[in-house]
């Protein structure tokens, strides 16, 4: 554990069900790094003083202990005050060792995904006739109930249920892979969030979640205010665009022309990118073999939205001054940036670094253009 004034990283680790280490693993536990992103597996990365054995001339009681080996099943909570946050739930997947060097003692790093690492391990093939989406990202995920996983599953609007003597849905590879190419179709994500609890996920398959409570605010240039430093803002205007095409209606045969709209996802600017003539691009529409005319309008729909999110802020955050833990997957609000870059914006990553005596944030948020939709932003 490491421990620093109102912060804390606790460990679970071990083989199978994990558990609290003995004290000489937890005592030499020297930073973490943790990488969270709402579309794409989180990574970890635990680092460790190695000491030698007392007892036996070259041994490394780190080494062999079996919780510090590939296969581990890892959890991290940070513990800022008296607020716990499980940051990663995952398998280690790679182990490095660090010999020391100039007097100074190795380290033995540990590195891994989350689990999706198990979700990425077996590849299939499996028909789902007569089912829809959302029907086969329950089924997909049921598979990992004993690893506590609890799948939370939001069906796209726009998704037939194909007859089974129209078109079969069929796996070819690892869950993990037909899971993210399943949302990809309708502009969904698939995710694993960790927690509340320690040991326990809830498997997200579903829209990116831009509506629900907005963090306290990211606040620059406000002198005392501010917590956050290193911001900057990137707006890549010309990457918006609509999708427009044409697929075969399957009574008729004939063409039916398809084109998506405006965003319908939740609005986070006042002048979407996509709107802008100036900029905005014009893709083709290339339908899969065998879609309906509903299913076609989704992904064009879906191939827009994903376009959408032009404006992206980095920066880094100072859980000192801000408080609190800032959540990937959910709004924020961000002010003293000028009008344009006000406003609320979508976390899509962050990455925590822990050391001892320090916990700081990296962070992107993203949305759909210039422009504040709100007069105020709180604090």
């Amino acid at each position: 554990m490491l421990n620093a004034f109102g912060v804390r990283l606790t460990l679970l680790i071990g083989q199978g069900v994990p558990v609290p280490p003995p004290a000489f693993v937890s005592e030499a536990l020297e930073s973490a790094e943790v990488a969270i992103s709402d579309s794409e597996p989180s990574g970890f990365s635990v680092i460790f003083r190695l000491g030698r054995s007392d007892k036996q001339v070259g041994a490394m009681p780190l080494m062999t202990h079996p919780a510090m080996q590939s296969g581990s099943r890892i959890v991290l909570t940070g513990i800022l005050g008296l607020k716990p946050t499980v940051l990663i739930d995952g398998i280690v997947e790679s182990v490095q060792m660090g010999a020391g060097d100039g007097g100074q003692g190795g380290t033995l790093t540990l590195m891994g995904r989350d689990l999706t690492a198990l979700m990425d391990r077996e590849e299939r093939q499996e028909e789902y006739p007569g089912m829809a989406p959302g029907d086969i990202a329950n089924v997909v995920i049921a598979r990992y109930a004993q690893h506590g996983i609890v799948p939370d599953v939001r069906p796209p609007l726009a998704a037939d249920r194909d007859a089974p003597t129209d078109r079969v849905p069929l796996q070819n590879g690892t869950d993990l892979a037909y899971l993210t190419e399943l949302a990809a179709q309708f502009d969904h994500v698939f995710t694993i969030i960790p927690g509340p609890a320690p040991l326990t996920s809830r498997a997200y398959w579903g829209p990116p979640p831009r509506i629900g409570a907005v963090q306290r605010a990211i606040s620059v240039d406000m002198g005392s205010a501010s917590n956050a430093t290193g911001l900057s803002f990137e707006n890549e205007a010309s990457e918006a665009g609509s999708v427009a095409g044409e697929v075969r209606d399957g009574t008729t045969g004939a063409a039916v022309p398809v084109r998506s709209v405006a965003p319908v996802r939740p609005p986070l600017a006042a002048r979407p990118s996509v709107l802008d003539p100036t900029t905005a691009s014009s893709r083709i529409l290339r339908p899969q073999p065998g879609q309906s005319v509903s299913q076609a309008m989704g992904q064009a729909q879906a191939q827009s939205d994903a376009s959408s999110d032009t404006l992206k802020v980095t920066g880094e955050l100072d859980l000192g001054r801000y408080g609190a833990v800032l959540e990937p997957r959910k709004l924020v609000g961000l002010r003293g940036a000028g009008f344009d870059h006000d406003g609320f914006y979508y976390v899509r990553d962050v990455v925590h670094s822990i050391s001892r005596g320090a916990w700081s944030q990296a962070f992107t948020l993203v949305r759909e253009g210039l422009g504040t939709t709100t007069p105020i932003v709180r604090p």
